[in-house]
């Protein structure tokens, strides 16, 4: 994952319906580029165009009806035909701020967005008398289908909307923030400070820097989990409000011995192992032994054993929102 961490803006963060630039909130925006990986849902910036040509066409009415536009003998034709649009498309092709948008691509979700609507469900409002949500329904659904498609699954939402954020403080792999400053809080540039490295000595070797923290994830506790690499050699580190709970050298388990077990027994012996250090997994990690639990039948057939079944659903539980839908059906019938 690096450094550079992703993050999704909604509209009330940038917006801007003014003509001078084409993002709004350009301190926070530029606070966010230095660390972050900027990203728009393609619903956001048409909406931001959209406002931007709308104050423009105002502007330009008013402008016309101003009399001093034709007491300075101002070409009433040439204030009509100037393109409001165009100029707003020249705006955006020249913002200095780095971003990059994504588009929703399967337009069947719009079921799921019906179901939420008539349920009044977030991030749609409650109030019987509005249908407002929509656009909000669009981009949490648009946030779904984008962390499916790639190895980051643990994002940033940026956003001030309560029922959106009501919505999305639903999965387990989105933390949503309100500005940067929360976004600093937690993010893996926290643990970047004197303070915590020093920590980092002390527990495992002193000559560890920031540069050595080369991931992070959030485990089945909700706790990060930092990986460290230095020599050769990789740890892992259990955070809980910046403060080390434990660490351990990853050479100390293979979670490949349960995922290739060859035999009943050798399921038992890896599961009795891995659970003392369950609560560092990754999410590949734990994806990848959910997959196994559904192709190895050296697992899958002794599924209903108390260890094997307790293991894989505190597993499953903790970290079903970021698998697929098939792979989420698949364990839900194994566990039945």
């Amino acid at each position: 994952m690096g450094t550079f961490e992703k993050v999704i803006f909604d509209t009330n963060i940038i917006r801007n319906i003014e003509h001078k630039n084409f993002l709004g909130g350009r301190d926070e925006l530029k606070k966010f580029s230095k660390v972050a990986e900027i990203i728009f849902p393609d619903i956001v910036i048409e909406e931001l165009k959209s406002q931007k040509i709308k104050q423009l066409e105002n502007h330009k009415r008013k402008f016309l009806e101003n009399p001093f536009h034709g007491l300075r003998n101002i070409n009433q034709q040439e204030t009509e035909s100037f393109d409001n649009e165009a100029y707003i498309a020249d705006l955006e092709s020249k913002e200095d701020i780095k971003y990059s948008v994504i588009k929703l691509q399967d337009y069947s979700v719009l079921e799921q967005i019906k179901e939420l609507a008539i349920k009044k469900l977030p991030p749609f409002e409650k109030n019987d008398n509005t249908d407002k949500g929509f656009k909000d329904a669009y981009i949490y659904f648009t946030i779904l289908e984008y962390l499916q498609s790639i190895s980051d699954k643990y994002i940033f939402v940026c956003t001030k909307d309560g029922r959106l954020k009501e919505a999305l403080q639903k999965l387990s792999n989105v933390s949503v923030v309100k500005d940067f400053e929360e976004f600093r809080k937690k993010s893996i540039t926290s643990f970047y400070d004197e303070y915590f490295i020093n920590q980092l000595k002390d527990s495992i070797s002193p000559n560890i820097t920031e540069k050595n923290i080369t991931d992070y994830w959030l485990n089945i506790n909700g706790n990060y989990i930092l990986l460290i690499e230095f020599d050769d050699k990789k740890f892992v580190v259990e955070v809980d409000q910046r403060e080390i709970i434990s660490f351990e050298n990853t050479n100390n388990y293979n979670v490949n011995d349960l995922i290739n077990s060859g035999s009943f027994a050798m399921t038992h012996s890896a599961v009795a192992i891995l659970d003392n250090f369950k609560q560092y997994f990754s999410d590949d990690e734990i994806i990848n032994i959910l997959e196994a639990t559904t192709k190895n039948n050296q697992i899958y057939w002794i599924i209903s054993d108390n260890d094997v079944k307790q293991f894989i659903s505190e597993l499953f539980e903790a970290k079903k929102d970021i698998i697929s839908n098939e792979l989420k059906t698949e364990i839900e019938n194994l566990l039945k």
